[in-house]
Parts: structure tokens; sequence; C-alpha cells
């Protein structure tokens, strides 16, 4: 089976690699998901990730698209980098002021009235299951900047994610740098995690538990399947990646979207792909369920 990537624009042909009806199955999954796009005021990409046998579906995938919130799984993995080195530590309290605050920092607003401090673990928290902004901020500092995250990002083979501001700074986003990422490497930093590939077994077993507490729309669309995620949203950008722990057949999915009228193209799309993944957590090899 081959695992190289495919653009997909228009349907092509097979992609993962099954026998001849599930060739015909992944055909129209693409075409399902090409439909969509057709319709959708702004544009998409999509990566998927079969996690049992390494198949790659790509529609648009290497398009950069901002990121939003979904850049801060990147600087969670350099912070648990620091916490493994001995530099950092979860229980280590870190002063926060009511100076740093940026907009959507509720948890963090409420840290500076009521303590005047938070644990790294309570930083990493509220950063990935409340998105806070001032929170992130803050680990981005303890990270040691952009460079330190863009560095650990190369060294993943992970060119396609690039940290480039802090949250809310509109400033730097009007000069044009926004923080980007192609949906192909972000699945692949999902397929990193599950695989326990992210700095060790047990960090990326860390990060996942804190992907685990988002409740976006990918776990809605995937219903009862477990989830580890992370959401991401900004004015015309709607993104979310991360995991769908389907039983027999688990996937790292990411899709982004940006120009958007107001649609997120994350729930329609993740059905799609659902879809086609549970028809074949379902089935043998040719496409009989066997339950």
């Amino acid at each position: 089976m081959t695992l190289r990537w495919f653009s997909w624009v228009f349907l092509v042909g097979p992609l993962f690699g099954q026998a001849a009806g599930g060739d015909l199955l992944e055909a129209k999954t693409l075409a399902k998901l090409a439909a969509m796009d057709a319709g959708l005021d702004g544009t998409m990409g999509v990566a998927v990730i079969d996690l049992k046998t390494g198949g790659r579906l790509c529609y648009q995938c290497d398009t950069w698209f901002p990121t939003a919130s979904t850049i801060k799984v990147p600087v969670l993995v350099e912070v648990v980098r620091l916490i493994r080195a001995g530099k950092l530590s979860y229980d280590q309290r870190v002063p926060v002021s009511k100076s740093e605050v940026v907009p959507s920092s509720a948890a963090y607003e409420k840290a500076v009235a009521e303590a005047g401090s938070l644990s790294v673990r309570e930083l990493i928290t509220i950063m990935i299951q409340n998105s806070d902004n001032s929170a992130t901020n803050k680990l981005i500092d303890l990270a040691g900047g952009f460079a330190a995250v863009n560095t650990r990002m190369d060294e993943m083979n992970l060119p396609g994610i690039r940290l480039r501001r802090k949250m809310i700074d509109l400033g730097a986003a009007k000069a044009d740098r926004e923080n980007i990422a192609t949906p192909r490497d972000m699945a692949r930093l999902a397929e990193m995690l599950y695989s326990g590939k992210v700095l060790d077994a047990v960090s990326s077993r860390e990060i996942l538990e804190f992907m685990g507490l988002v409740k976006g729309d990918v776990r809605k669309a995937v219903v009862p399947a477990g989830t580890a995620t992370k959401t991401g949203s900004l004015e015309g950008v709607k993104c979310e990646f991360g995991i769908v722990m389907l039983p027999k057949r688990p996937f790292a999915i990411a899709v982004f979207g940006a120009y958007l009228g107001g649609e997120s193209p994350v729930p329609g799309a993740t059905k799609i792909v659902f879809d086609h993944f549970r028809k074949l957590d379902r089935a043998n090899a040719a496409g009989r369920f066997l339950e």
C-alpha cells in the first residue's frame, strides 16, 4: 500500500488501497467532499489518516490556512518538552496579572482576581479546554517564543505549521503574520500523537488527555466515538483537528476553512469522513458488514 499523499480537487482514483469495493467507497467519499466544497461560501482543506492502515486522504490539504486556536497544540508540545527536560514542571506556579489579559480569557481573568498565579498544568488546561488566549500567550513565553515552537515543528518534520503571532494580536494579523498551517501537517501531528511519537509515548498520551477535554464540532459529528481534538475560530475561519477513536478504525482528521461567510466546514466534512470510516469499521475488506 502506498503511503504517498494525493491532492484532491477533482475525483481521481483509489486512495486507501482497499479491494475494488473499497476503492468505490473511497471515490464516493471524495466526491461528497468535493460537492460539499462546491457549495461552501469560502474555502476548505481536509486531511485524513487511517490510523490502522496508514492510508491518507488529502483534499486540498497542502494549502495554508489560518490556524486560529489549533496552533495551541504545537505550543503545548514545546511546553511538554521543557517539562520532560526538567526546565518546567506541571506544578510550577506562574504569576498572572491584569495587564496580560486579552479577549477570550475568562479563566485567566478569574485567576488574576482570586489567586494571582496559575500552575503550568492549569495554564495548559485552560489553554486547551477553554481556549483561553491569555494563558496561551503566557505559555508561548514559557516555551521560548515563536522560534522555539517552530523549531520543534521543524524537528518533527512538520514545516507546514507556523506560529507567527500571539493571540489577539490584530496588528500582526494585519501585517500578514498570521498563524498558519496545512491540514496535511496538522493531521500528521495528530497521527504522531496517537502513535506516541511526539517527544515520547508518555508525553504524547498527556497531550492527548488535554485534547480529550475539548468538546468541539468533531465530537458532535461522531457520537458515540471518543475524540481528542482542538478547535479554532476567527473571523471567516473555522477549523479543528485531532483523532476520532473508532474501535477498529481510528483516524486522524484536520478540517480547515477560510474566507467563510458563516458556515463552518468542520461538521459536514467530519460527518462525511466518519460515515466512510464507520463503514470500514463494520466491514471486512470486501465490504461485507460483519456486525
